[in-house]
C-alpha cells in the first residue's frame, strides 16, 4: 500500500507514566498516518498495554502531549473517545449473552438508533463469520471465534481508528490466520489501526510501520523491511568439502563479506549478499555439498536487537 496522500491523524509526544515511582513508559513519540495499520512491538512487560490504555482514554497519562488531526486532545473526552474503537487482549463481552446481543447492547450504549443497530448487528455477524453462532450463549463459542466477535464489537460505531492489543494472544494458527484475513481486510478498506503484538511474524504481514518498545521506550521505528535492513542481514548456510574452507575464506574477503562457523555449517553474510551468490557459488562449485539461502526474517531481526539492548 503505498504511503503517499497520507496524513497524520495520531501524534504522540514525551508520553510519561509513573506507577508509585516506576516509570512505565519514558519520552514516548510516535506517529501514525491516516489509513495505516501501525504496529507496536516488543517483549512482554515492554509498556505496550499501558500506552493503549493511556491512548484508549482508559488511564491519564503522567506527562505528554497526545494530538489527533493535528489537535491536542484529551483521550478521555467522550467525543474523542467515539472515534476509536478497541479490541482489548482480554476479551470483552458478556458470556451469558449471544454474539448478537452483545452487539445490540454495545450499539444501543454508543446512541445507535433501533433500526440502524439491527442492520449493524447482521453486517457484522456476517463480516466475522459468525451469523450461523449468532444465537449461541458467547460462553460456548471458540477462542477464535470470541476473537472474531471482539473485533466485531470494535467496529460497532464504525471507528476512525481502531485500537488492537495483541489481537492473536492464545489463538492456534487457524484461529489466527482468520484474525490476520479481517486485520488485512479493514486495512485494504483505508481503516487507521494502531495493534500491538510480541508476534513478529503477525508484525510483518499486518504492519505498513513499527515502532520497537523496550523497557519503556522507543528503540527503533520504520518499516518491517527497513527494520530488517537496519538490524539483521541475509544469510548464506553452506556445506563443504574438505579442503573447501581456504577458497571460501578467499572469496569473502574478496567480495568484503563476514564468514563463521555455527553448528558444524559455514554462515555467510554481509551487504548485497544475493547479486554475490552467483561468484559465490561459481567459486566454489568443485567443494560445495548444500548452499541454502535464508533472507532475515523480523524475528531474526528483533531477537538481535534484543541481545545488543540485553549487553
Amino acid at each position: 500500500m503505498t504511503e503517499q496522500g497520507r496524513g497524520l491523524f495520531l501524534e504522540v509526544r514525551g508520553l510519561e507514566k509513573d506507577f508509585r515511582g516506576y516509570r512505565a513508559l519514558e519520552g514516548v513519540s510516535i506517529e501514525v498516518k491516516e489509513g495505516e495499520t501501525f504496529g507496536l512491538i516488543g517483549p512482554n512487560g515492554a509498556g505496550k498495554t499501558t500506552l493503549v490504555r493511556i491512548l484508549t482514554g482508559q488511564i491519564a497519562p503522567t506527562r505528554g502531549e497526545i494530538l489527533v488531526d493535528g489537535r491536542p486532545i484529551q483521550p478521555e473526552e467522550h467525543r474523542f473517545r467515539r472515534r476509536l474503537g478497541l479490541v482489548p487482549q482480554e476479551p470483552s463481552f458478556y458470556g451469558r449473552l449471544t454474539p448478537a446481543e452483545n452487539l445490540a447492547l454495545l450499539a444501543g450504549l454508543y446512541g445507535i438508533s433501533t433500526h440502524r443497530a439491527s442492520e449493524r448487528v447482521r453486517e457484522l455477524l456476517e463480516w466475522a463469520g459468525l451469523r450461523e453462532h449468532a444465537r449461541r450463549q458467547v460462553r460456548f463459542l471458540s477462542r477464535g471465534m470470541q476473537q472474531r466477535l471482539s473485533l466485531a464489537m470494535g467496529l460497532v460505531h464504525d471507528p476512525e481508528i481502531l485500537f488492537l492489543d495483541e489481537p492473536t494472544s492464545g489463538l492456534d494458527p487457524e484461529a489466527r490466520s482468520a484474525v490476520w484475513e479481517m486485520v488485512r481486510e479493514l486495512s485494504g478498506q483505508g481503516r487507521t489501526i494502531f495493534m500491538t503484538t510480541h508476534n513478529m511474524e503477525e508484525a510483518d504481514h499486518l504492519c505498513h510501520r513499527l515502532a520497537i518498545l523496550v523497557m519503556g521506550k522507543i528503540r527503533e521505528r520504520g518499516t518491517p523491511a527497513e527494520i530488517k535492513r537496519l538490524l539483521g542481514t541475509d544469510r548464506l548456510e553452506l556445506r563443504l568439502e574438505e579442503g573447501g574452507l581456504p577458497e571460501l575464506m578467499r572469496v569473502c574477503r574478496e567480495l568484503s563479506l563476514d564468514c563463521g562457523e555455527e553448528e558444524g555449517v559455514m554462515v555467510v553474510s554481509g551487504d548485497s549478499l544475493p547479486e554475490k551468490l552467483p561468484l559465490i557459488a561459481s567459486r566454489l562449485s568443485g567443494s560445495l555439498r548444500d548452499l541454502r539461502y535464508r533472507e532475515v526474517t523480523l524475528e531474526d531481526a528483533f531477537l538481535r536487537f534484543m541481545e545488543e539492548v540485553g549487553n
